[in-house]
């Protein structure tokens, strides 16, 4: 419904297709650009790249100075597995606004995608950084991916205890990566702990927690509590690769 709105929405005030006092009004090439730009974001919501895309080129040959354009077009290509030009359009939108914080976070993550370890700090610690970022969790938790990923695991529990006090109900990738690293120390209780977290309330959707979680029982010995996660999984995530590998440590549990 609110794609369907969105498209109505434009059609009134790029064409006047719908209202004769809105024909007495012209609009300028920026505003014509930022209804396009609304459409793609509403293409994006429902998964639609391609679509995202084509609105973009039309709002970028209206006006190619807007940093949520290039922000946009990165979320899309990424959709689309073009990571280079995700990148690309990321660099673009923080060139154009150097303090566009969810801009610096997208950016910063694609650069880790792309193994670009070193590359991706500073877009993401601008982010972190940003008091009025309602999202920094979201770049701390990348800081902490990105030292994860280079084995330095104390200063990745660093950043994923920053996301944490940040956002306690939202930080499920924090309490995920802390748990996988308190894991690899043998700290089987603490890693649980977290995984649980990683799986209650707003993070209830994150399969992978969930799995993790049944894998820690598992290796804990604690197979009655491995059976109910795995058993929970193959319920909640069915028809899925998710689901698969549930059931396949079910079938060899004692």
């Amino acid at each position: 419904m609110e794609w369907r709105v969105r498209l109505l929405a434009l059609c009134i005030f790029l064409t006047g297709c719908s209202s004769e006092v809105v024909k007495t009004r012209e609009y300028s090439k920026t505003e014509k650009a930022l209804l396009y730009l609304s459409v793609a974001n509403a293409a994006l919501l429902q998964g639609d790249h391609t679509g995202a895309l084509q609105s973009l080129v039309q709002a970028e040959a209206l006006d190619n100075s807007l940093p949520g354009l290039f922000h946009s077009k990165a979320l899309a290509y990424f959709g689309k597995h073009d990571l280079e030009t995700a990148i690309a359009s990321a660099r673009r939108a923080v060139e154009l606004s150097p303090n566009f914080s969810e801009a610096n976070n997208t950016l910063g993550s694609l650069l880790i995608s792309g193994k670009h370890y070193e590359e991706a700090v500073s877009p993401l610690m601008t982010a972190a950084q940003d008091p009025l970022f309602r999202d920094s969790y979201k770049s701390w938790t990348n800081l902490g991916i990105l030292k994860f990923r280079l084995k330095e695991f104390n200063q990745a529990v660093f950043y994923f205890d920053r996301a944490i006090l940040d956002a306690p109900q939202r930080a499920c990738g924090a309490y995920y990566y802390r748990g996988q690293v308190s894991q690899q120390d043998q700290k089987l209780n603490e890693a649980i702990a977290d995984y649980q977290l990683a799986t209650k309330k707003s993070c209830a959707g994150f399969g992978e927690a969930a799995l993790a979680l049944g894998l820690a029982y598992e290796k804990k010995r604690d197979y009655s509590q491995a059976r109910k996660v795995f058993l929970e999984i193959h319920q909640r995530f069915p028809n899925t690769s998710l689901e698969e590998r549930a059931m396949n440590q079910l079938r060899y549990l004692p």
